[in-house]
This record gives C-alpha cells, sequence and structure tokens, in this order.
C-alpha cells in the first residue's frame, strides 16, 4: 500500500459541502488530500509526467464546478479518480504501469483493477464507479486478475511514487479561483463529458444505458426469429393456408387438401369444383395508397438574403498586467453562422460558434491562461462565416511574472 492515509467519508462529505458553497479554501484543501494520489494513478496510466499534471490539473477544476452534483456527497473520492481516468483515456493507449514484465503481459483493465486496488485502496462500489460499471463485474475482473497475477499486490507497492510539479498546485488554485478565467472553467468541465444519474463521470470504454438496452433488445429479436425458423421447419409446407378476403366478405376459409374419391378399377375420377364467383371488394375497402389528387408542390420561400460577418480587430495584444480581450463580430446585410478557432492552448475562447442576426452583434472573448512565468507570445485566432470565408485575428501577449 502506498503512504497515503486512510480514506475519510465524513471528511469527503464536508468537502463537497464547501466546494457547493463556495469556499474559497475547499479547492486547496482537496488539492493537498488527492493530488499526490490522482498524480499517481495518471502517471501510470499516461507514463508521461506533463500529461498526468494536465489530467491532474483539469481534475480538480472540474471538481469544483461539478462534484457538488454527486447524489451521494461521501463519494468524492471515486468520483476524483472516475473523472481522471476519463481524461486518461481520451488522451492515449495507456502505459504498463509497473516494471514487471508478466505484469506487463496482463491486459490493460487486469493491470488497472489491481493497481486501484492494491495501490489505492479501491474496493467495492468506489472501485466500479471508478471503471464505470456495476460492482459484480468490478469485482469479477479482480478476482480474475488476482488468480492470473497472485503477486500483485507485492509488484505494484514497489513502484516509486511520483512527485506532482511544485508548481501544479500554484497552477490548480489561480484557475480555479481566478474571476476572469470563468470561461475557462466552463470549457475544462466541458471536456469531462457527462455525468450518470448519480453524478458520477461516464467512461469512455463502459457501454451507455441506452446501449445495454439495445443488446438487450437486439438479442430478443434474434431469438424470436431462430425460434419462428425452427417452428417453421417442423410444421413443413403442408400446413393449411388461410384463404385471405377482402373487408366485409365473410370470415377467412382455410384451404385444405381435397380428397379425390376413387373408383372400383383403382382408378381416381376427379370432381369438378365449382367455381366461386369473386365480388369486388366494397367499396373503401381499398388501401388508398395513392391520393386521388396530385398535391401541389409547396411554393420555395424566398432564400434570405446573404449577410456578411464583420471582425473587429485583427490584431489583438495583451500586456503583462492583462488576461483578456474581446473580439467584436457584426452582421450586415442578413444573418451570419460563425466558429471561432485557435492552436494555442494557452488561449481560450469564450465562444467557438453561433448565429447573428442581420445588424446585431456578437464578443468573442480571447482569455490568456498565464501560468507562473509566461513567455512572450503569438498566435492566430481564425473566425469562419458559413460561407467559408475566414478572418484571421493575430493575437499577442507580453512577458508576465507571478
Amino acid at each position: 500500500m502506498a503512504r497515503w492515509s486512510r480514506f475519510a467519508p465524513t471528511a469527503d462529505r464536508r468537502l463537497v459541502k464547501a466546494l457547493h458553497e463556495g469556499d474559497e479554501e475547499a479547492l486547496a484543501t482537496l488539492y493537498d488530500v488527492y493530488a499526490e494520489r490522482l498524480y499517481d494513478y495518471c502517471a501510470a496510466l499516461l507514463d508521461d509526467s506533463k500529461a498526468a499534471a494536465d489530467v491532474v490539473h483539469d481534475t480538480f477544476i472540474d471538481a469544483s464546478r461539478r462534484a457538488p452534483r454527486l447524489r451521494e456527497r461521501e463519494r468524492l473520492r471515486p468520483w476524483l479518480y472516475a473523472s481522471a481516468r476519463r481524461r486518461c483515456l481520451l488522451r492515449k493507449r495507456p502505459a504498463a504501469m509497473a516494471a514487471d514484465e508478466a505484469f506487463a503481459r496482463l491486459d490493460f483493465f487486469q493491470r488497472e483493477v489491481l493497481f486501484l486496488v492494491h495501490r489505492h485502496d479501491l474496493t467495492g462500489e468506489d472501485l466500479a464507479a471508478t471503471l464505470g460499471i456495476t460492482t459484480l463485474r468490478a469485482q469479477r475482473r479482480l478476482i480474475r486478475a488476482d488468480r492470473q497475477f497472485p503477486e500483485a499486490e507485492k509488484v505494484v507497492d514497489a513502484v516509486a511514487v511520483p512527485e506532482p510539479p511544485a508548481a501544479l498546485r500554484h497552477r490548480v488554485l489561480h484557475a480555479g479561483t481566478d474571476p476572469e478565467l470563468a470561461g475557462y472553467r466552463t470549457e475544462i468541465a466541458a471536456r469531462g463529458g457527462a455525468l450518470t444519474a448519480e453524478g458520477m463521470p461516464r467512461q469512455p470504454d463502459a457501454p451507455s444505458r441506452l446501449a445495454r438496452r439495445w443488446a438487450f433488445a437486439s438479442g430478443g429479436s434474434v431469438a424470436a426469429l431462430a425460434t419462428a425458423v425452427v417452428v417453421l421447419m417442423f410444421i413443413g409446407p403442408n400446413m393449411p393456408v388461410p384463404d385471405l378476403e377482402w373487408p366485409g366478405q365473410g370470415k377467412p376459409q382455410a384451404k385444405t387438401p381435397s380428397a379425390r374419391p376413387h373408383r372400383s378399377d383403382g382408378a381416381t375420377t376427379t370432381r369438378p369444383r365449382a367455381s366461386r364467383p369473386r365480388s369486388q371488394p366494397p367499396p373503401g375497402s381499398l388501401p388508398q395508397l395513392i391520393p386521388s389528387t396530385s398535391p401541389k408542390p409547396p411554393k420555395k420561400s424566398p432564400k434570405p438574403p446573404k449577410g456578411t460577418l464583420v471582425v473587429s480587430p485583427v490584431s489583438v495584444h495583451l500586456r503583462a498586467d492583462t488576461k483578456i480581450a474581446d473580439i467584436q463580430l457584426s452582421a450586415k446585410n442578413g444573418k451570419v453562422a460563425w466558429n471561432a478557432s485557435n492552436g494555442d492552448s494557452k488561449i481560450v475562447l469564450s465562444n467557438v460558434s453561433g448565429a447573428i442576426p442581420a445588424g446585431e452583434h456578437a464578443t468573442v472573448q480571447v482569455i490568456l491562461n498565464r501560468q507562473g512565468i509566461t513567455p512572450a507570445g503569438q498566435t492566430v485566432v481564425t473566425v469562419t462565416d458559413g460561407g467559408g470565408h475566414s478572418t484571421a485575428v493575430t493575437i499577442t501577449w507580453d512577458l508576465s511574472l507571478f
């Protein structure tokens, strides 16, 4: 077992309550309790210290906004692990998690469940919630992994505990409490995906409830079809076939094989069948497949005039003491759809798409995420209208020290 203290549900419940009430010290306490554990887990999954630090950073920012949605507030610990796990799995293929060759030969799910149980003390419902599966499936996965690799506890406990970067705590507290970075926090939470009915993060490798229902319904349909085929094979082709009649012509009669009388000399005589006149179906009983009168084609509504997107300014400079700037968008001569993008992770846009009615305006905030020492830099924000015409806005910023 690693060096961390034992799990305290009461303390977690108080932490979630403090986050919900907006306590400024709650995020710092949350980081101090869980940063090393989450960083150890993410570093094992990713085998990349920088990527692990980024995931831990985003997990705490997400928790400050969405952990209070938990139905059971004492389950903060599995919420954090589940949020970090989702972000790791969406980044890259999971790593070996330990240097032991026999351990590395296990599949990822076996390695992960052994790592979480024997190193992070996640069991039962907490383990299942972290993995996004039922408690029974999690228990079965653990039993199979333990049988295949009984020395797991010794191997995972021998892995060195990595230290989170010294600047990570400052990054988390700055991004989580600065009022000017509210849009940045919203974007991080949105990347965390949907939550379950219990308020837990959904896992990318776990089937959704809709998928499970579809699989159940599909299995039932296949079973019903197979049963019908077997029944037809046993009944054979000589089964009575009902003579379907049009509505209003009496009850349907079944055709049965007619018996032919035999003469004394052994020949078979054929009795002529009385022809039964076929009456036309009563009026109104025929299905109306084609309307009696062809509908007139709908009149095409006149196309609205194409608008022109105006972007201003096309160059933005952020001084050392500035983090936010505005880009103004306006529509002339008609409604305009637009979207915006940028290629620098330090820049966050408050809005990335929308539509502007004719004569109206919209504002896109450009937010620079300054962390520690931020060197001077430059990037380009591209704003594109619905017709594919793009406008490049150059963003530059000065060196800043925090």
